[in-house]
């Protein structure tokens, strides 16, 4: 077994090493050539050789606030000292405040949180929650949406692209068409959107 150097890593061998040990989905790995990031702070984030680029996508749209807000950099910190994982099972301060505030911008009488990690796992959930209270298995899905990577999530994915290497997956997903297609003059009505959805919807 080898020890790791010490040295930084040049950008080429930042490449050569994600290449050789990391997935990267989405990607044909053989064609896989990503932008290295050294660093971040704001909205901006440099590669190992110093060059800028805008992060528009907000990294999945998961820092939207910016890199580096030293604000959440102390947070995650703090907890991380006081306790860094409870299961689901247990009642925390931090658990019990972020509900209350999140009722609190909420609109309606929306009060009770279900926290996951991250959004493919969220919409699975939605999916379990929504036929278990309905009683209903049909899902209504856009075409060209996206919803994850995991298999449910997969399912309702508007995109074949998504679907090639799933068996099954979610039984009774239907999917529409957007309910304006770009390239037309004037929005469609909405009795024309009703009607296809109906037909749709009866099958």
């Amino acid at each position: 077994m080898t020890t790791t150097s010490p040295h930084r890593l040049t950008t080429d061998e930042i490449l050569r090493l994600n290449r050789e040990y990391t997935f990267f989905s989405w990607s044909a790995q053989a064609k896989i050539n990503p932008i290295v990031i050294d660093r971040a702070d704001g909205v901006y984030f440099w590669d190992p050789d110093g060059k800028r680029y805008i992060d528009f996508n907000s990294q999945l749209m998961s820092v939207n606030i910016g890199h580096g807000d030293r604000r959440v950099a102390e947070a995650i910190a703090e907890q991380a000292r006081t306790l860094a994982f409870a299961a689901p099972q247990f009642a925390t301060e931090v658990r019990g405040r972020l509900g209350q505030l999140l009722a609190e911008l909420t609109p309606g009488d929306l009060k009770t949180f279900f926290f996951t990690l991250g959004g493919a796992e969220a919409n699975e959930n939605a999916l379990r929650l929504a036929r278990l209270v309905t009683g209903r298995q049909k899902v209504i899905a856009r075409h060209r949406s996206y919803h994850g990577a995991t298999a449910g999530a997969i399912s309702v994915t508007g995109d074949p692209r998504r679907w090639a290497n799933e068996s099954g997956g979610v039984p009774g997903v239907i999917r529409v068409l957007d309910p304006w297609r770009w390239g037309r003059e004037e929005p469609e009505p909405v009795d024309e959107h009703l009607a296809y959805l109906e037909e749709v919807i009866q099958y």
